[in-house]
């Protein structure tokens, strides 16, 4: 990052936006960013709804520094009922102001999903054409191609599932596997799951190399929801007959994609390499599992 080390987070209270805030913080850059939380709003806590309007906001500094959007709607299935107000938020107020932000002259990322793909096929890479399979990978898909065709001071950080301490899934299998009750993970749904500290420490250097362009974060290999189940449930020495797998279909659910590995070679520039699918359920357990990012 250039000299004044100041950065604005989108979104200051979501899952990545608040561990971005305290990153950089700890770096030594000022951070100012965004809150839909009105008691919490003032000094560099700056009220914002994409919901609503955003032409009224105003980017608090200029010149020298990277404005990082992390708020969205993430839901795919409130995208698929309510595409017109998703995409106001995903694309529209999104895009309106990474434009604030680059006509102030700062650097732009945009935090994007590997849902930009149909997940077909394994390892896409960054300059593949996105050929989104539902609503809310077109509103991602749609963003990104507006945000790239601003210039040379913008980045996409694709991710593929990001994983927290916190996540309701993760915790609620936990929960119910140690109070012995079952679980019912899907056996035909994957993912390639990274962990929340290793989303924070890619964004923080993309933002303070202002490197260009399309990177893509996630596991080495996909990781099925029964095989993570499983996997947690030995880690914690509890009785594996508990994981009892079912397909998405029999639950009515459809849609999950074959693969969500993308190609992740532009890592490397980053001075980072794509982790083991089980690394992040270690970090969710807060087990040792070697480098922490």
């Amino acid at each position: 990052m250039t000299a004044d080390r100041q950065a604005f987070v989108v979104g200051l209270d979501g899952m990545v936006g608040s561990r971005l805030a305290a990153a950089f913080e700890h770096r030594g850059i000022r951070v100012w960013g965004s809150t839909r939380n009105h008691p919490t709003t003032g000094g560099k806590r700056i009220y914002l709804d994409l919901a609503d309007h955003v032409d009224h906001f105003v980017p608090p500094f200029s010149g020298a520094g990277t404005a990082i959007l992390c708020a969205a709607c993430t839901s795919i299935d409130q995208c698929q009922r309510e595409p017109r107000a998703t995409r106001l938020v995903n694309v529209d107020n999104t895009i309106a102001l990474a434009e604030k932000f680059v006509d102030a002259g700062m650097f732009v990322i945009l935090l994007s999903s590997n849902t930009v793909f149909d997940g077909f096929t394994a390892f896409p890479r960054p300059q593949d054409l996105p050929n989104p399979s539902h609503e809310y990978g077109r509103q991602k898909a749609d963003a990104e191609k507006r945000l790239l065709g601003m210039g040379k001071n913008t980045a996409v950080v694709r991710f593929s599932k990001i994983i927290a301490p916190d996540m309701p899934l993760l915790s609620g299998w936990m929960r119910e596997l140690r109070s012995g009750r079952s679980v019912h993970p899907f056996s035909d749904a994957v993912m390639a799951p990274i962990s929340a500290a290793f989303a924070t420490e890619l964004i923080c250097r993309v933002a303070t190399s202002q490197h260009p362009g399309v990177i893509q974060a996630s596991a080495t290999d996909d990781i099925s929801y029964a095989g993570a189940a499983r996997y947690l449930a030995a880690k914690i020495a509890a009785d594996m007959d508990l994981v009892k797998p079912i397909s998405s279909k029999d639950a009515g659910r459809s849609g999950f994609p074959d693969h969500a590995t993308l190609d992740t070679a532009e890592l490397a520039e980053l001075g980072l390499e794509a982790p083991p699918p089980t690394r992040a359920l270690d970090q969710f357990l807060d087990l040792p599992s070697g480098d922490r990012t």
